[in-house]
C-alpha cells in the first residue's frame, strides 16, 4: 500500500491536534485589538496608473505648488436670492470664514463674474478651497474642516469633492460590509443544516468563515502599512475568502463524515480526507492563487490592491481547510454528527437519484445536450458585443450622499467637462519660468488652445479675466510680486512654482468623448517652445492612461493565468485534453457573466430593483478583477468534480460511469457550495458602492451558470462526448508528470 504527503499529513494533525487549536486561538486573541484599526490602511480609490503621465504630473504639481492634492468644493445655491446679488458672495465669506483658524495652510477661491463659478440660472455657486502640502488628511481633521463651514440664512451649502468623495466611499464600505455579514450569515447556516442534517457540521463552516475573515483582515492591516491599497480590496477580498472558505469546509466535512459512515476510526477517517478531500483543496488553492496572482502584474492600483487582498483571502482558507479545519475534526471525531436537525422529510433513499438520472440521460445524448447548453452560453455572452469600457467616477455613490450631490449639482449647472477639466503642467529647464521668452511663449501656446475648436476656455497665468496682451504680461510679471493685483497674487500661488505652471483646459465635450480624447492626444504632443515641456493629468487623462495600460498588461496576464492553470491541471488530471475543456468552458461561464453585467450595468435593466443608477460604461477594472477572480473561483468546482471523477476512474477505468458516479456524489456539494456563494454575492450586490454591487452581481451569475449548467449540462456533455480521449496523455509526457493518485481504496 502506497501512503502518500497528504495521508502522512493528516496523521500528524490527528497527533497533534489540541496543539494546532491552542495555537491557533492564540493567534486568534492576539489579533482581537488590530481590529477597530483594521479600516486605516486603505486611504484611497485606485483607478490611477502610478507610472502613467497624468500620474507623473499630478505628482509634479504636489510636489512643486502643494495645492492640488487636497481640493474642496463648497456648493452654495439658493431658490429665491441670485448669484448677483451681493448678498450671495457675502454670505458665502461670511460661511468660510471659519476657516481664518483651521491649522493647515489654505487657499480659498470665491465665486465671482471672472472664474465662471456661478451658473447661467444664477442660483448657484461654488468656492473652492485648496489645503497646503499632499499629505493624506486624517477623518477627524476631515470632521474639523468640515465644522468650520457654517450653514447660512438664505443659502443651502453643501460640501464635497474627491477628499470627501473618497471618505464616503470608505465609510459606505465597511456599513456595506457589515449588512452583507448580516444577510449572508443566516443562508450560510441554513443551507449548511440542509447539507449536514446537524447543526455542529453546519455550524462549524460558518465559524471557521469569521475566522478566515479575521485573519484576511489582519493580513491586509499590515500589508497597507507597507503598500498602498485601495479601499474595494477589504469587501472583494472577503467576499473571495468567505467563498473560499465555506467551498472548502463543505468538501473536507462531507468527506469526513463519509469516511466515519464507511466504519473507518477518527484518525484513518481524517488521513484519507486530507489524501482526497484535502489533496483537492490544496490544488484548488493553487488554482486560484495563479488566477489572482495574475492582477499582481498590473500598476494600476485598485488591479494591484485586490491582487494582494485575494491572496491574503486564497491563502488563508487553504491554510484554515487543511490544518485547523482536520484539527477540530479530530477533536470532535463522531460529534462532528450531533445534533441531528431534519429541515425537510426524506423518503428511503433510492438507489438511482434525480442527478444520477439526469446525467447519464446527457451522457446518452451528448451532442443533444451539448448544443443547447452552448446555445444558451452563448446567447448570455451576446450583449457582451456591444460593451462600452470606462472607469468609475463619482456615479458609484447613491445620490443620498452629499458629496455626490455637489457632483451632481456641478456636473447639471456648471457642465461635465467643467467637473473633469484638463491640466498641462509646462516645465522649464531654467530656474525662472516667469522670464520674458517664456511669458511670451506660454502667451503664443495658450493661443493655439484657445483656438482649437474641441476648446471652451483655458485658465493660466497668461489667459486671466479680463485676458491682457503678452507685453502687459510680460511687464506684470518681471515687476516685484508685491505689487502685484491680489487675486494675481493668489493665482501665482495655486498655478505656478520656479519651474513650473498649469493652464487649465476645459474641453466642450463630454470627458470620455472621442473629441476630448484626440484634444489630450494633441496637447501632449504639441510644444510650448524655448525648451519647455508638457505633461497632461486630469480625469480624462487618467482614464486614456489606465486603459491603455491594461491593455498592454492584459495578455501577459491571460498568458500566465492560461498557462499556469494548464500546467497545474495537466499534473492534476495526466490529461492533455481535460485543462484544455476546463479552461474553455470557464470562459463560456465569464462571458455569460460579462453579458449579463452589460445588460444590467451599463444597459440599466433591473437598476430600479437593484437600487442603482445606469452607468452607460462597464468600468474595465472590474472586468480584470472579475476575470481573475472568476477564473479561480470556477477552477475551484472544476478541481472538486474532476477529482471524484479521477477518483472513480482509477478504480474502474471506465470514463461513462466515472462521470455519472462522480457528478452523484460531487453535485450535492458542489450545488450546495454554489448557493451560498450566490446567495453572500447577493448581500454584496444590496451594497451602495456600484462597485461592489456589481462584482456580486458577476460572481454570482457565473457561479450560477457554472455549477448548474456548466457542471450539471455541458461538462458531462463534453466528456462524453471526448470519451477515453478524455485521458489522452502522449508516452513522453507520462514519464515527465508526476503522478497523482485519488484512489482512496488503497488507503482501505
Amino acid at each position: 500500500m502506497r501512503i502518500d504527503a497528504f495521508y502522512r499529513f493528516g496523521k500528524l494533525i490527528y497527533q497533534y491536534r489540541w496543539w494546532i487549536i491552542v495555537c491557533w486561538l492564540l493567534l486568534f486573541l492576539a489579533c482581537i485589538p488590530v481590529i477597530p484599526k483594521v479600516m486605516q490602511p486603505f486611504k484611497e480609490i485606485g483607478f490611477t496608473d502610478p507610472n502613467s503621465e497624468s500620474a507623473r504630473a499630478n505628482t509634479e504639481i504636489n510636489d512643486k505648488l502643494g495645492y492640488s492634492y487636497n481640493r474642496f468644493i463648497i456648493m452654495y445655491s439658493s431658490k429665491k436670492m441670485q448669484t448677483t446679488n451681493p448678498e450671495f458672495v457675502k454670505e458665502i465669506k461670511t460661511s468660510l470664514a471659519g476657516l481664518d483658524h483651521f491649522p493647515i495652510q489654505h487657499q480659498i477661491i470665491y465665486p465671482s463674474a471672472n472664474n465662471k463659478q456661478m451658473s447661467t440660472d444664477k442660483h448657484t455657486a461654488y468656492a473652492v478651497v485648496l489645503l497646503k502640502g499632499k499629505h493624506e488628511i486624517e477623518h477627524s481633521t476631515l470632521e474639523h474642516f468640515k465644522s468650520t463651514i457654517k450653514k447660512t440664512p438664505n443659502l443651502n451649502v453643501r460640501i464635497g469633492g474627491e477628499i470627501i468623495f473618497l471618505d464616503d466611499t470608505k465609510k459606505q464600505t465597511q456599513t456595506d460590509l457589515f449588512n452583507a455579514e448580516y444577510i449572508g450569515g443566516p443562508v450560510a447556516v441554513v443551507t449548511m443544516l440542509i447539507v449536514f442534517e446537524s447543526v455542529v457540521a453546519a455550524c462549524l463552516p460558518v465559524i471557521l468563515g469569521a475566522v478566515c475573515a479575521l485573519f484576511i483582515l489582519i493580513n491586509l492591516f499590515f500589508f497597507g502599512h507597507y503598500i498602498s491599497l485601495s479601499v474595494f480590496t477589504v469587501n472583494i477580498a472577503l467576499l473571495l475568502g468567505l467563498c473560499l472558505s465555506l467551498d472548502y469546509s463543505l468538501l473536507l466535512i462531507n468527506r469526513y463524515r463519509d469516511e466515519l459512515a464507511r466504519g473507518h476510526h477518527a484518525e484513518k477517517a481524517l488521513a484519507i480526507t486530507l489524501a482526497t478531500a484535502g489533496k483537492s483543496i490544496f490544488f484548488s488553492g493553487v488554482a486560484v492563487f495563479i488566477s489572482l496572482s495574475a492582477l499582481l502584474l498590473f500598476p494600476v492600483n485598485v488591479l494591484f490592491s485586490v491582487g494582494v487582498g485575494g491572496l491574503a483571502a486564497v491563502s488563508v482558507a487553504v491554510i484554515i481547510a487543511v490544518i485547523l479545519l482536520p484539527a477540530i475534526l479530530a477533536v470532535l471525531k463522531h460529534r462532528i454528527n450531533s445534533l441531528p436537525v431534519k429541515l425537510f422529510k426524506q423518503d428511503v433513499p433510492e438507489t438511482k437519484t434525480f442527478v444520477y438520472m439526469f446525467v447519464s440521460e446527457v451522457v446518452k445524448k451528448p451532442r443533444v445536450f451539448f448544443v443547447l447548453c452552448l446555445t444558451f452560453l452563448l446567447s448570455l455572452s451576446y450583449p457582451l458585443l456591444h460593451v462600452k469600457l470606462g472607469i468609475s467616477d463619482f456615479h458609484i455613490l447613491p445620490k443620498t450622499f452629499e458629496s455626490r450631490q455637489v457632483f451632481d449639482t456641478f456636473e447639471s449647472k456648471f457642465g461635465e467637462s467643467q467637473l473633469a477639466p484638463i491640466s498641462v503642467v509646462i516645465t522649464t529647464p531654467q530656474k525662472n519660468i516667469l522670464t520674458k521668452t517664456n511669458i511670451s511663449h506660454l502667451y503664443t501656446y495658450a493661443d493655439m488652445i484657445l483656438n482649437d475648436p474641441r476648446v471652451s476656455q483655458v485658465t493660466g497665468i497668461v489667459s486671466t479675466k479680463p485676458r491682457l496682451s503678452k507685453q502687459q504680461y510680460q511687464m506684470m510679471y518681471t515687476t516685484a510680486k508685491d505689487s502685484l493685483n491680489p487675486e494675481v497674487k493668489k493665482l501665482l500661488k495655486i498655478t505656478t512654482n520656479d519651474d513650473v505652471t498649469v493652464m487649465t483646459v476645459i474641453s466642450k465635450y463630454r470627458p470620455n468623448s472621442v473629441n476630448t480624447t484626440e484634444l489630450i492626444r494633441m496637447l501632449r504632443h504639441s510644444d510650448p517652445g524655448n525648451d519647455m515641456w508638457v505633461q497632461v493629468t486630469g480625469t480624462s487623462s487618467n482614464t486614456i492612461d489606465v486603459k491603455r495600460t491594461i491593455g498592454h498588461v492584459f495578455p501577459f496576464a491571460l498568458l500566465w493565468i492560461l498557462g499556469f492553470t494548464y500546467l497545474v491541471f495537466l499534473i492534476l488530471m495526466r490529461s492533455i485534453v481535460l485543462p484544455l475543456k476546463a479552461i474553455l468552458m470557464t470562459i463560456l461561464s465569464l462571458s455569460a457573466s460579462y453579458g449579463v453585467l452589460v445588460m444590467v450595468i451599463q444597459f440599466g435593466y433591473l437598476h430600479e430593483l437593484l437600487n442603482f443608477e445606469p452607468q452607460n460604461i462597464l468600468d474595465i477594472s472590474l472586468l480584470i478583477i472579475i476575470f481573475c477572480a472568476l477564473f479561480g473561483v470556477s477552477m475551484d468546482y472544476e478541481v472538486f468534480l474532476l477529482t471524484r471523477i479521477k477518483e472513480y476512474y482509477e478504480q474502474t477505468g471506465n470514463t461513462i460511469e466515472s462521470i455519472v458516479h462522480g457528478l452523484d456524489r460531487s453535485c450535492r456539494i458542489i450545488t450546495s457550495a454554489a448557493i451560498i456563494v450566490i446567495f453572500i454575492c447577493f448581500s454584496f450586490m444590496s451594497a451602495s458602492i456600484l462597485m461592489v454591487k456589481a462584482f456580486g452581481l458577476g460572481i454570482a451569475v457565473a457561479v450560477f451558470v457554472d455549477a448548474f449548467i456548466i457542471r450539471m449540462v455541458l461538462v458531462p456533455a463534453t466528456m462524453g462526448l471526448l470519451g477515453r480521449w478524455n485521458w489522452y496523455l502522449p508516452k513522453w509526457l507520462k514519464k515527465v508528470v508526476p503522478k497523482i493518485s485519488f484512489d482512496q481504496e488503497r488507503h482501505s
